[in-house]
């Protein structure tokens, strides 16, 4: 199933960003790229799923798009108005480019492992009764 593959990819780029974040040998800016394809990655995976394909790739979207059709924990509100925060692609202004500290890499590290905890709850058990 095609929620599988974007969420086996999440699970991969979830773990990358926690061994970077520990050893060091990524830039700030790499480890925060990779956690934001995770979180996405998530997203996708249950909106997939759920037979919605986004429609929007911002994080923000694709939140706002699952709480339409679940509970969704209070704080990933808060920690993807965080992650937001650090990009500027999108901006009609030229804005200068804010590198997550070590702190702020940790706090994303952490909402990531959050979210792979949740989204494997929802979606684990539809592996499971499909298995039987």
């Amino acid at each position: 199933m095609e929620w599988e593959n974007y969420f086996k990819e999440a699970i991969d780029y979830c773990s990358v960003a926690q061994n970077a974040s520990h050893n060091g040998k990524l830039g700030n800016i790499v480890i925060y790229n990779v956690i934001s394809m995770s979180v996405e990655n998530f997203m996708t995976s249950l909106l997939i799923r759920e037979g919605n394909f986004p429609e929007h790739s911002s994080i923000s979207g694709m939140l706002r798009e699952i709480k339409k059709i679940m509970p969704v924990p209070e704080e990933f509100t808060l920690a993807v108005r965080f992650i937001n925060s650090f990009m500027n692609f999108c901006s009609l202004e030229i804005v200068p480019e804010k590198i997550p500290t070590d702190e702020e890499i940790a706090r994303m590290v952490g909402f990531a492992t959050s979210l792979k905890d949740w989204t494997s709850g929802c979606l684990l058990p539809a592996v499971t009764l499909n298995a039987h």
